[in-house]
């Protein structure tokens, strides 16, 4: 790990490209791939759907280079127990919306015209 602000709160360099990659927290405390502004909390996701398979993940966003996706993988890794938890509470709060939306005014509507036709 390699400071070069306050915000700057990871640091990944490789040998074959001479690429580097930064993890920074957004105005909203929310870690990103700095170049990118991209979520590291997106590649985590994308790390537990496809595992440590690096290339896939750069197959769903081209845009990002390897090195950005291992230091973004870096970082979820060393802060899991953290993101596991806001995964969860994020897939419980989907869940409740869910649950909520089902008998709303909007759905009845739509209920109602399929039923018309």
């Amino acid at each position: 790990m390699k400071e070069k602000g306050l915000n700057t709160i990871a640091k990944t360099t490789t040998n074959d490209a001479l690429e580097s990659a930064e993890i920074n927290l957004s105005e909203k405390g929310v870690p990103v791939i700095a170049a990118a502004n991209f979520k590291v909390r997106q590649i985590a996701l994308d790390y537990l759907q496809f595992g440590n398979d690096v290339a896939e993940i750069q197959k769903q966003h081209s845009f990002l280079t390897l090195a950005q996706i291992q230091a973004a993988i870096s970082y979820y890794l060393a802060h899991r127990e953290t993101f596991d938890s806001e995964i969860k509470e994020s897939l419980r709060e989907y869940e409740d919306q869910l649950l909520n939306s089902a008998d709303s005014p909007i759905r009845r509507k739509i209920r109602a015209w399929r039923e018309l036709r």
